[in-house]
């Protein structure tokens, strides 16, 4: 996969029998800039698609890196907010696969939540060992003004009539489910007429807390 423009390319590609390859234009969003980045010599429309939707990761994780920050919030700060306000009560360790990270990082995570009031920890009632997060009224509060202002934000800069986006949306479900059998070969067809996910994984380059 393309590294992502800025990074160092130290231990990259630097073994012996390495190709040298053609460039193609990779706009940098922190930049404003195009940065090159090495491609195949003869690139299909398939290849063209996986560089689009790279720059297009890259696009999103920095959109919602600095929408967060509007509220005063991290990507991973926010989804943690997302994720417990879904439920009633959520374990670090759940929370924590939820946002695929370990539990140092999530440890990190509700201690700035909490500490802005926005989460409580409280012993589970079925496991007084186990702590369990969840939403204050302030965090629910900050939550729901966030998800409406962040829907919004992504309507406005996508744009689009129905349909169309509709048509995009079966393509890019079908090419999802590739990738999910080509790295989990059990996956199983998800219903067409959903989407495949309710909201993204953070899983991203901005992994800050």
């Amino acid at each position: 996969m393309p590294r992502r423009p800025g990074t160092s390319d130290v231990g990259r590609g630097s073994y012996r029998g390495a190709v040298e390859l053609p460039v193609w234009m990779f706009r940098n969003p922190r930049q404003e800039a195009h940065v090159k980045v090495s491609t195949s010599a003869d690139h299909g429309p398939e290849q063209e698609l996986y560089l689009l939707l790279t720059d297009l990761f890259y696009l999103l994780d920095d959109t919602d890196r600095q929408f967060f920050g509007e509220y005063g919030l991290s990507t991973r700060q926010f989804w943690a907010l997302h994720h417990l306000s879904e439920t009633d009560g959520l374990s670090m360790i759940d929370l924590s696969r939820l946002l695929f990270t370990d539990k140092s990082n999530i440890t990190a995570i509700a201690d700035r939540l909490e500490s802005a009031s926005l989460i409580k920890r409280s012993p589970a009632p079925q496991d007084r060992r186990m702590t369990l997060l969840t939403l204050t009224p302030e965090g629910r509060q900050r939550h729901d003004e966030v998800f409406a202002a962040h829907q919004e934000r992504i309507r406005s800069i996508i744009g689009g009539d129905e349909a169309t986006l509709r048509q995009v949306i079966q393509h890019l479900e079908r090419i999802h489910f590739r990738f999910e059998q080509h790295l989990h070969p059990n996956t199983s067809r998800p219903d067409s007429s959903h989407a495949t996910a309710s909201h993204p994984t953070p899983t991203s380059a901005s992994a800050s807390k």
